[in-house]
């Protein structure tokens, strides 16, 4: 019992939702519950969480990156391009030019005092017209289908190579974030970076940490998802940036930093990707669906901030009457 009053009620509305939201739509559509669609929605799971998990982590430093969906399209035609005799290759050259940008990103914040909306705004305008300048303004075929064979095999219904990669990501840095100096010091930085750093949090480490994670996180997507899809493309990740950040505020990432839980923003992935699967079945047009993903995503806005304080002081009140 005193373990469940540490929660507030975001919390308790983050869990409503992850059990309401699929209920409502398989009583709905008796497709939803299905093995195949499940593991579509797993599947794009596996996407939007690698995104959103290293922009998170920017979030919680106090920072936003918002160069992840031209990362992601630039990291599936990295792929596409040097990953022709090996996957492996490809990917590997993908991930480590995110990690080079995503350094740069860090170190344009850190060293030169620019603010990371204005950084990483410009990085990815640089981003976008880098991947059209690489395709040439064209679709890039990637041919390795045993690559995507392999990558997207199903294990256990609901589970695949490439939701095992993303689901990976967000177990080890649950373990980074919850038990390491690393960890306290990303929040701390996040909180109040200059009493953090009077403190002797590593605000410099942290910085990197949270860019480096963002843009390798952001082309590992890109290339895993252009290996499946056995293309790349200079437009694969638009919405990307819409869709993870809502994800991340969904999963209670305070926008002012210092706040969020790795196994909330895996929540808040989940039910993005239920409630977006749920209406792409229902045949629900992408006006109403963008309108839909508002609401939830204000409710939920609203529901961070002084109301969930409020019903949380009830509810203690309640618990101890």
């Amino acid at each position: 019992m005193s373990r469940s009053l540490n929660w507030n009620a975001s919390d308790y509305l983050r869990v409503g939702l992850i059990v309401a939201v699929p209920a409502v739509f398989a009583l709905i559509s008796e497709y939803f519950l299905s093995s195949g669609n499940l593991f579509a929605l797993m599947q794009n799971f596996a996407l939007v969480g690698l995104v959103a998990l290293g922009l998170s982590l920017t979030m919680v430093v106090g920072e936003f990156d918002l160069s992840v969906a031209s990362m992601v399209a630039v990291g599936g035609l990295i792929l596409a391009k040097t990953g022709v005799d090996s996957a492996y290759i490809g990917v590997l050259c993908a991930v480590v030019f995110g990690l080079v940008v995503g350094l740069i990103n860090a170190l344009l914040v850190i060293r030169l005092k620019v603010s990371s909306l204005v950084s990483t705004l410009g990085v990815m305008i640089l981003l976008s017209g880098f991947g059209y300048w690489i395709a040439d303004g064209n679709v890039v075929p990637y041919f390795n289908f045993d690559a995507a064979d392999a990558l997207d095999a199903q294990i256990f219904y609901l589970l695949s190579p490439r939701i095992n990669i993303t689901i990976g990501a967000f177990f080890i840095l649950y373990l980074v974030l919850k038990f390491t100096r690393l960890g306290r010091d990303l929040y701390a930085t996040g909180s109040h970076r200059q009493a953090a750093t009077m403190s002797g949090a590593n605000t410099s480490l942290s910085l990197f940490f949270a860019f480096a994670c963002s843009g390798s996180f952001a082309a590992l997507a890109g290339a895993l998802i252009s290996i499946s899809l056995a293309t790349g493309s200079p437009t694969l990740g638009d919405g990307l940036l819409i869709q993870a950040a809502s994800a991340a505020i969904l999963g209670g990432v305070s926008l002012g930093g210092g706040v969020g839980k790795i196994h909330n923003i895996a929540i808040g992935v989940l039910i993005l990707a239920a409630l977006n699967n749920g209406l792409s079945l229902l045949g629900v047009s992408s006006a109403v669906s963008l309108l839909i993903n508002g609401s939830v995503l204000a409710f939920v806005v609203i529901m961070n901030g002084s109301l969930s304080e409020f019903i949380t002081q009830k509810m203690k009140k309640t618990a101890s009457a």
